[in-house]
């Protein structure tokens, strides 16, 4: 799932080390529109629904993974 995880987030990002620690605006440097355009990719590839409440709360790299895990996804 991580090595997913990162597919994705590659896509909105330059930064080269994706790992878990990473925050999503200040390392990945990810905009508002980019989590948008993101949370986007995880719904339609996980087949899940993620709301706002629950983005807003996605700080890391690790918070995504630890939300996919909990909703089942390995």
């Amino acid at each position: 799932m991580f090595d997913k995880v990162k597919e994705i987030l590659s896509k909105y990002t330059e930064a080269e080390s994706i790992t878990e620690d990473v925050s999503l605006t200040q390392d990945l440097m990810l905009t508002s529109l980019d989590v948008v355009s993101m949370v986007g990719d995880f719904e339609d590839i996980f087949d899940i629904e993620i709301a706002d409440e629950e983005i807003m709360q996605m700080k890391t790299v690790g918070d995504i993974l630890e939300y996919l895990k909990n909703k089942g996804i390995e």
